[in-house]
């Protein structure tokens, strides 16, 4: 098997929830040796969910596992000796939290001037919120996403319903932490990374953000269309729905042919993108009108076959029974689970799911030992609670 990308990389995961953890779990994916840290007890993650779906195992697998108590000076003592030789410390508390137990960037980084280190907090390591505590939910609707996600004048508060905040801040944080790292091979030196949950809704604000900067106007919900260009949506079928992208006037025009109506694109009032936006709900009735007649599926043949964006509107079990998602690989398996791969494609350095999601202090041991404690030594810190070995947690079937 060809060597991964971050081979070689060790990186220390002092997060607990998604967001770092996504992070971590991302460089562990590209072939870095990421070692989770948690407290004896365990990270919150790993309770939910219930018995039958741990949450925790989905941003943390391919990783290894300790046990450490960082309230004890012991405790924090191992992670300052781990760091010592790590490229990367990852983590998600409060900000000044991990300062307090001697683990802030400040003091790691003259034990290890070459350390990046990578802070993921909910609105950043500075202004009037740093002290807040941020979750997913706070982060969208602050950003203003949930005043504009939901149906068109509806008055109810609608999130995206997957956590798009704590997600784009990992993902933010591991390319920060990539930039940072191209950025020691010139300098030597490393350097503090940041993200926050704030700033990552935000920034996928794009079109809303941009409207409003540019013109003034402040977006308002709209269901699925676009806000753009028409129709670009969910239209309903003979069984269900399918959603069209219709852009430009030539996919227009060709959108018009595939649904046996060629000269709409040339009615008044449908004519340019303006008029269709202009027209959107009377559009939709007459688009509507013709495509109940057939099914999804057909309509999308039909759609395809003159090249118009098009595509089925899928349940989630649909979706990893899709063609598609099955020839580029996107589901993987470790210690007998099911997991999503990271969708990053490296011909000559592919991304690889090599272990499943440990349990708590599950290698404790091992790590500490590479890490030149003695045996004696570790079992001295397991002895006082500073560390902690392996704790079995629910595991689902």
């Amino acid at each position: 098997m060809a060597q991964a990308a971050l081979s070689g990389l060790r990186v220390l995961d002092c997060t607990h929830v998604i967001a770092g953890a996504y992070c971590s779990m991302i460089l562990a994916d590209l072939g870095a040796d990421v070692v989770k840290i948690e407290p004896p007890a365990g990270e919150s993650t790993r309770e939910m969910g219930g018995a039958a779906f741990r949450a925790f195992d989905f941003v943390n697998r391919n990783k290894r596992a300790i046990a450490l108590d960082l309230t004890t000076e012991h405790g924090a003592a191992v992670v300052r000796k781990l760091a010592e030789t790590a490229d990367v410390f990852v983590e998600n508390y409060r900000p000044g939290s991990l300062d307090r137990m001697g683990l802030g960037y400040a003091e790691l980084s003259k034990i290890n001037p070459r350390l990046v280190y990578c802070s993921v907090s909910g609105f950043g390591l500075d202004g009037p919120y740093r002290n807040r505590g941020g979750f997913d939910l706070i982060a969208q609707a602050m950003s203003g996403i949930m005043s504009f996600v939901g149906e068109a004048g509806s008055e109810t508060p609608c999130s995206t319903a997957v956590p798009i905040s704590d997600l784009n801040a990992g993902v933010f944080a591991a390319v920060g932490v990539l930039a940072a790292l191209q950025s020691r091979h010139a300098t030597g030196k490393g350097q503090q990374v940041e993200s926050s949950l704030l700033e990552s809704a935000l920034a996928y604000t794009i079109w809303e953000s941009g409207m409003y900067l540019t013109t003034g106007a402040v977006a308002q919900r709209n269901g699925a269309r676009h806000r753009l260009a028409a129709p670009y949506e969910a239209l309903r079928t003979a069984d269900g729905h399918m959603v069209v992208g219709v852009n430009s006037q030539r996919l227009w025009r060709r959108f018009c042919d595939a649904i046996g109506d060629p000269g709409l694109a040339e009615e008044p009032g449908f004519d340019t993108t303006g008029g269709r936006m202009k027209n959107r709900d009377a559009l939709q009735a007459r688009i509507e009108a013709i495509l109940t007649a057939d099914t999804s599926a057909n309509w999308v043949l039909k759609l395809e076959a003159k090249g118009v964006p098009a595509g089925p509107l899928n349940t989630i079990a649909e979706a990893w029974d899709d063609p598609q998602i099955k020839a580029r690989g996107l589901l993987a398996e470790a210690g007998g689970r099911k997991f999503p791969r990271t969708p990053i494609k490296l011909h000559d350095t592919p991304v690889a799911l090599t272990r499943g999601p440990a349990e708590v202090g599950e290698h404790t041991r091992e790590v500490l030992s590479e890490a030149g404690f003695t045996a004696a030594e570790i079992e001295a810190l397991i002895a006082e609670g500073a560390a902690a070995t392996e704790r079995k947690t629910e595991v689902p079937a």
